[in-house]
């Protein structure tokens, strides 16, 4: 009867222990595949680096807005797309007149290092520190970020001056991401990277979009309507029932997009002090 007992629980056990030790390459198997602009239909986009920590060079992929004309949108990515996948988001942006900088981060898109929370907090830090070396912050910078790129886009947005944040398919944490997968483990006591959104959304400032297809295999809907409450002031959103993440965009979502980014184009009125020439960028930088 013993036996009956302890075989199950050394078993979890080590099951648990393989997860704590080897949770990296299970939740953020590495593609280093390199980017190739023109396979992803960006041949006007320009390949571009960036200083990270660790002492890493991170490659990102970028094409300015033309003179100050809109803001530009900083991408952030997911856990498991190839930077490639943000092509058609990257054309829609760009063909409509937006600056787009499709942010590499560690461990993606042939880009060295490991990736993981921490590091990705840094890339995305160092990537925003970019764009306001050439005068693009405030209302000259939108944030999007998709999956676990949703929750660096809304930390960037609590720690800066934004004109406008789009969170596609985001969660509430990882832990509650995986609960479904994996129903054993106690996952927010093994998880190292924990991804937890909601503390962020309060600092927000920025007018939210939030796009979630219906059919998200990967991301639950439920998951990201849990967020609406953690916002200063709701957010607007676009759910459709029963489409799949894939097809988000072609299914109505590109003109809700854009119709939510033309929002925070300039008017006719004199530029504001962080669009006055390239280099003049300035944004509320916190660090910890």
């Amino acid at each position: 009867m013993l036996k009956l007992i302890l075989i199950p629980l050394l078993l979890w056990v080590a099951y648990a222990l393989w997860f704590r030790r080897t949770q990296e390459r299970i939740l953020f198997p590495a593609d280093r595949r390199p980017l190739v602009l023109a396979d992803a239909g960006l041949p006007d986009f320009q390949n571009v680096w960036v200083p990270a920590g660790e002492g890493l060079s991170l490659e990102g992929w970028y094409r300015p807005a033309e003179g100050f004309t809109k803001p530009t949108v900083l991408v952030l990515n997911g856990r498991n797309r190839h930077p490639g996948a943000l092509g058609p988001l990257a054309r829609l942006l760009a063909d409509a007149g937006f600056g787009v900088l499709l942010a590499g981060l560690r461990g993606q898109g042939g880009n060295p290092g490991s990736p993981g929370q921490a590091g990705w907090i840094d890339d995305s830090r160092a990537w925003a520190d970019f764009l306001v070396q050439r005068g693009i912050s405030g209302g000259r910078l939108i944030l999007y970020g998709r999956d676990t790129g949703a929750f660096l886009a809304a930390g960037l947005a609590a720690e800066r001056s934004v004109a406008r944040l789009v969170l596609e398919a985001p969660f509430t944490s990882l832990a509650d991401l995986l609960e479904r997968r994996l129903p054993l483990l106690p996952l927010r006591s093994l998880l190292r990277h924990r991804f937890e959104i909601t503390p962020a959304l309060g600092q927000v400032q920025a007018p939210v979009l939030i796009l979630h297809a219906g059919g998200d295999r990967d991301v639950p809907l439920a998951l990201g309507s849990r967020l609406d409450g953690h916002f200063p002031a709701p957010p607007q959103s676009f759910r459709p029932p029963g489409v799949a993440a894939a097809d988000l965009l072609a299914r109505g979502g590109d003109e809700v997009l854009l119709a939510f980014l033309e929002a925070a184009a300039p008017t006719g009125r004199g530029p504001t002090l962080d669009q006055e020439k390239p280099g003049g960028g300035r944004a509320l930088v916190v660090r910890d």
